[in-house]
Formats: C-alpha cells, structure tokens, sequence
C-alpha cells in the first residue's frame, strides 16, 4: 500500500465551488459543512429577514395568545419562532407554554414542520406537541387528519408571503385560521453586485459549480438579483434544491434542480451533494 492509497480517498467536495443562499445568520453551519468535506463555500445571502411591513397584526395575536385565545398553533420555519417571541418581547409580553382560557377546553396544541423549527420551539420553552414526517404544508394537513378542527381558532404566523395550501386545507374543516405576517424577506445590501460578479453573463475561470437553494425565496431572490438573464448566468451550474417545493419554484423561473434532498433540510441537502460529486471524477 502506498502512501497515497493509505491517505483514504480525497475529500468528495474538494476543488468545488458552493455556494450557499441562505440569510447570513443561518449559513454558517452549513458552509462550515460543505468545508470540511473540502468544498470552498461561498456565501451569498439572497434574502434578509426584517420586521412586517404592518406589525399590528402580530401584536393583535400575541396578544390573543397571551389570553389563551388560540385552540392551536403551527410554526412553519424558525423564522417565524424568532420573529414572533422577539415582538412578543419587544412590547414586555411574557408567552407561556399555550394553557386555554376556559376550564373546560382541552390545552392548546403547538405543530412545528421540522425538527429545527420543533428545536427552537422547545428552547423558547413551547415544546410541539405535533411535528409531521415530512417538512411541507401537505405534511401539516395529514399530520392534523384526525383531529377535530371545526370551530378551533388557529395562529399561523409565518413569512409576509407564502404557500395557501395550508390554511386553505383548515378553513375547509371548519377551523379559523389567523394567518399573520411575523417577518419578509428582503434584498440584503449589496447582494445584487456579489451575485453579478459570481455568475458573470458567459463562464469564466472559477465559476461556482452549484449552487444550493434552501427555500424558494432563496431561488426567487436569485434570480431577481442576476436580472433578465439569469437562466444564462446559472447555465452548466448544478441547482441543489432543499426539497420538492423549491425544486418548483426552479422550475417556475425557468430552472431546473439537478438534485434534490430526499429530506427537507440542510444536512440532508449538503449529504446529497456530497453523493453526488463523490460518484463523479475529482475536479
């Protein structure tokens, strides 16, 4: 056995270019990740997380879920966790563990999608008591099929725009369904000449290989920051999507997910790349 054969095989990762898109305060595990498996990872934050537009709304069902108003409550990302217990303590109002108001009702429920929506959930004290197989609004809907939802008053708050599927589903078995904005995703600053000048118009020297998408307001944003020509810009790159929804929103813009995470997290996305550079020729 020679010395280059007692090393072990390279790193599945090494001489590739990623880049992440995630918001910059949730990248540095992931890109931490794709380098120890030898990837030079790039971040590039497509989005940016900021207040509602209208913070009323959020305020109003704080408020209700410090009274005990709610006979549920989903959390869709961890976002939403943080956007909604930072206003909480931002007006002085304590959230304890959801307890109804009447004597007589069952205790509220908490559904979280995913385990590190369902993590951060915990830490804030707010334990779910629901968290489905898979992490996509269909997976809510099957995961609350037999429990009875007419006349429960629900609180979803979540992203200033997002999927209907969801609420759609428990107003059509009764239930009442307070959708509130707790944050939007913005342009961060500067993010349109960094995207530029990593994806120039035709390939150059030291072209990102792929690039990862962690929602589809990471794809969206992407786009919109390339310009008109981004199906060009992004030609010969591999498109990881995080799972099938943002696998269709590539393929709304015209894109297509050259791979796809079996499961709808970030480990699972940078596993999957890993699977795939490492059944190809080293770069």
């Amino acid at each position: 056995m020679t010395a280059r054969d007692s090393a072990g095989p390279p790193p599945p990762l090494r001489g590739r270019r990623i880049v992440v898109t995630r918001a910059a305060e949730q990248a540095p595990d992931l890109l931490a990740h794709l380098q120890s498996a030898g990837a030079t990872a790039i971040s590039l934050p497509t989005i940016a997380f900021v207040p509602p537009a209208d913070p009323e709304p959020l305020l109003q069902a704080i408020r209700g879920a410090a009274a005990g108003a709610y006979d549920g409550y989903i959390f869709t990302s961890q976002n939403g966790v943080d956007a909604f217990f930072t206003a909480a303590a931002e007006q002085g109002i304590v959230l304890p563990v959801p307890t109804s108001a009447h004597a007589a009702a069952s205790t509220p429920w908490i559904c979280a999608i995913g385990p590190a929506t369902a993590h951060r959930l915990a830490a804030r004290g707010w334990p779910p008591t629901i968290v489905p197989a898979e992490f996509v609004a269909e997976s809510v809907v099957a995961a609350l099929a037999t429990r009875p939802l007419r006349g429960q008053r629900i609180l979803l708050p979540r992203a200033a725009v997002a999927r209907d599927i969801l609420p759609q589903a428990l107003v059509a078995r009764g239930a009442q369904v307070d959708v509130v904005a707790a944050y939007r995703t913005v342009f961060p600053a500067g993010a349109e000449s960094r995207a530029r000048e990593l994806f120039p118009p035709l390939p150059a020297a030291g072209r990102p290989d792929a690039v990862l998408f962690t929602s589809s307001s990471t794809a969206r944003h992407l786009a919109a920051l390339l310009g008109d020509d981004y199906r060009r810009r992004l030609s010969g790159v591999l498109l990881a999507a995080i799972g099938p929804v943002t696998a269709a929103t590539l393929q709304d813009l015209g894109l297509a997910a050259g791979l796809v995470a079996p499961e709808f997290t970030a480990a699972a996305l940078a596993a999957a790349l890993m699977a795939h550079y490492a059944a190809l020729p080293p770069a």
